[in-house]
């Protein structure tokens, strides 16, 4: 036996047109068809109008439901949606003894399809330049920031038409840093050599100051164990040339010592 309501009910039909929301703001579906629908006590007694209204707005709020979970290109996913919810004898939960089916096409409109149209094509135009922006980007870092000679290539080729204002500051600043193997060995001799430079600033003409500096240096390594990291000065001439520092030093504090009268 089939689920529905029993045969001694009252039947009757109501012609649907309408038209219900797509996902797409300002485009709709129209639906047309046949609504059936059979009461029985308690909602029979409030009348047949208000039988009528119950059962519409129980079949547009089932519509709306399907409809508006929808584009309006997936028409045909809707209809079968709405055909399986609505086809056959079912109560309305909220609705004790009103049963309902409905027979429903959807359709789109010709002026609502061309502007869904109009909607599609502009958000495929949109995903298609994201895609190659992406693809782009996917590209450049597969080629240039993998390694940091490619980086410096293409740094390069940037500025052929202007070597003069090749900025290698700037490079190291911002670009070496997304490099993913930027601590190569030429990177590395680059920072010793911007190290030395800056100590080369600092020790400026004095041979005192290089003097002192060679015999720190020296010191330090041969207390590493690194001795033969330093091969460019020898010990002897080291030691040579941090003493004549030394005694200018205590000669200098000698003459500050008699001018001021103190440790004499």
């Amino acid at each position: 036996m089939k689920p529905g309501p029993g045969p001694w009910w009252s039947r009757r039909y109501s012609r649907i047109r309408c038209q219900w929301p797509t996902s797409l703001p300002g485009i709709r579906f129209n639906a047309s068809g046949t609504l059936a629908y059979r009461a029985a006590a308690p909602i029979k007694a409030s009348g047949a109008a208000a039988v009528r209204a119950a059962a519409r707005l129980a079949l547009d709020a089932a519509g709306r439901g399907i409809t508006t979970a929808h584009l309006p290109e997936q028409l045909d996913t809707a209809q079968g949606k709405l055909t399986l919810a609505v086809a056959q004898w079912h109560a309305v939960h909220d609705r004790p003894g009103l049963w309902l089916r409905a027979r429903i096409t959807l359709r789109l409109s010709e002026p609502d399809a061309a502007r869904a149209q109009t909607f599609q094509d502009a958000v495929r135009q949109v995903t298609l330049e994201l895609r190659q922006e992406q693809e782009r980007r996917e590209r450049f870092t597969a080629t240039v920031l993998t390694k940091p000679d490619a980086a410096r290539t293409w740094w390069l080729e940037r500025h052929l038409d202007d070597l003069n204002g090749l900025d290698w500051d700037a490079f190291r600043e911002k670009v070496l840093p997304l490099v993913g193997a930027a601590d190569d060995t030429h990177t590395k001799a680059e920072r010793i050599a911007r190290l030395l430079l800056y100590v080369w600033e600092k020790l400026g003409a004095d041979p005192g100051q290089h003097a002192r500096f060679t015999a720190t240096v020296r010191t330090v390594f041969e207390q590493m164990g690194w001795a033969d990291a330093v091969p460019w000065l020898p010990a002897e001439e080291s030691a040579a040339a941090a003493q004549p520092a030394e005694s200018g030093a205590k000669e200098d504090k000698r003459d500050q010592a008699a001018e001021t009268g103190v440790g004499l």
